[in-house]
């Protein structure tokens, strides 16, 4: 009997373990469901299409390139330029035709040289600065004042203590005086006339000088007719010179100033044989006035003379630098000629026709190249740019020729673009990848 009731127990007992159980799992199914379940969540449905983008990197390089090519079957006799030079249009690219080359270096070597001579010749062309001169000049004339004006003021002196004392010293003084006027008006035009002299002398010596140059320039290089002009143009010259050496006004000015000077002389030994005791103080006094008069004069003399002679010289250093040029020239146009003969008339060079940098060289001097075939190829910048990078054949396939393309990591001025112009096998590798090509950038900026 006692056994019965614990089996009814234990039953009891697990049948309320039972609901228990169950009750637990009904509260909690939507939990557990919920754990075990994939989630799902919404979103706002919006239009558009769906945008594939691919990305690459590369160097952007130019993409217009003219190729210079012969125009007829020719030997190369000389390269102008090098790989990566800078060339403007008309520049020489290659000198064509036979002949020989370093006879053709030789020439333009030589041209060249010729070239710079005539330029430092140009440059060291003397120059006239007549300041320092002009200087001395004026401080000798101001002297040459000062002195005249003591010389007058002592002479003065001398001449009224003289007429106190010797009525016949006035009639000498008088007429020393008159002869002294004169003299100084004698002495004005004379060194007038002697400066004017002075520098038509110095012309006529520079002409003279040129025009034997042209004869003897033209003796060597010239016809017979420019033989007999340039002889013909050096006897005016020589004719001119000797007019000017035979001035006959200048030569009578002289002549006054001679007589003048005697007559002057003459008068101031009468004069001092007149002279008394009581005039000797005056008499020493104006003689002293007049030697420091003559040593002003001859100062003054010698600056005139020297500005001049300066001036002489340089005009004479101008003719004979211009000479030098002219001859400088004529061997430029000589040595071009020569220059010309060895490299052929316009025909026998291939210039550039567009401005850019020589990219790559397809011959040598000595070769001969046939009709069309490649001589250079000039990398033009102005024609924009192209960059190329692989992508895989999946990114390929979303891909078309026209698609644009943004440029990233470009940081100079406005922001650029770039068109799809090609899709090519990549020959690295052929079955895997795809090259996209010339992606051109229209924008005439370089990178």
């Amino acid at each position: 009997m006692e056994s019965t009731v614990k089996k009814r127990e234990w039953v009891k007992d697990a049948a309320i373990i039972f609901l228990a159980v169950l009750l637990v799992l009904t509260f909690f199914s939507n939990t557990i469901m919920n754990r075990s379940l994939p989630e799902v969540a919404t979103a706002g449905v919006t239009s558009g299409s769906i945008v594939a983008r691919v990305r690459g990197t590369g160097t952007v390089t130019a993409a217009g390139k003219q190729q210079v090519k012969a125009k007829e079957t020719r030997t190369i006799r000389s390269v102008m330029v090098k790989t990566g030079q800078e060339v403007k249009t008309g520049d020489v690219l290659f000198v064509l035709g036979e002949g020989d080359e370093t006879a053709l270096e030789q020439a333009m070597n030589t041209l060249r040289s010729l070239q710079y001579d005539y330029q430092r010749t140009a440059l060291n062309t003397p120059t006239y600065d007549g300041s320092s001169y002009d200087r001395s000049v004026d401080a000798a004339y101001e002297r040459l004042v000062r002195a005249e004006n003591a010389y007058y003021s002592a002479s003065d002196v001398y001449y009224n203590a003289l007429a106190i004392e010797a009525p016949e010293m006035e009639s000498v003084n008088n007429e020393i005086r008159q002869v002294e006027e004169q003299l100084s008006l004698i002495v004005n035009e004379l060194n007038d006339a002697e400066a004017k002299y002075n520098d038509r002398i110095a012309e006529a010596w520079s002409r003279v000088e040129t025009a034997q140059i042209e004869f003897d320039n033209a003796l060597y290089y010239g016809t017979e007719e420019e033989i007999a002009a340039a002889q013909e143009n050096l006897k005016t010259a020589e004719d001119l010179l000797y007019d000017i050496e035979n001035d006959s006004r200048l030569n009578s000015l002289r002549a006054q100033h001679q007589e003048l000077s005697e007559r002057y002389e003459t008068l101031n030994a009468h004069r001092d044989g007149l002279t008394t005791s009581s005039t000797a103080a005056y008499k020493d006094a104006m003689d002293a006035a007049e030697s420091d008069l003559y040593i002003a004069q001859i100062d003054y003399d010698n600056a005139v003379n020297s500005r001049n002679y300066a001036y002489s010289n340089f005009e004479q250093s101008v003719a004979v630098a211009n000479v030098n040029l002219q001859e400088i020239a004529a061997s430029i146009a000589i040595q071009q000629e020569k220059v010309k003969s060895l490299a052929g008339e316009e025909g026998n060079v291939v210039t550039a026709n567009v401005n850019g940098t020589i990219d790559t060289i397809d011959c040598t001097a000595g070769d001969t190249v046939l009709k069309d075939a490649l001589l250079c190829t000039i990398e033009v910048p102005d024609m924009g740019h192209t960059l190329s990078f692989s992508v895989t054949n999946d990114q390929a396939q979303r891909l078309r020729v026209g698609d644009t393309a943004t440029v990233s990591n470009y940081y100079w001025g406005n922001s650029v673009t770039a068109t799809l112009t090609t899709i090519r096998t990549d020959p690295k590798n052929p079955q895997q990848r795809r090259g996209d090509d010339h992606l051109r950038r229209p924008e005439e900026r370089q990178l």
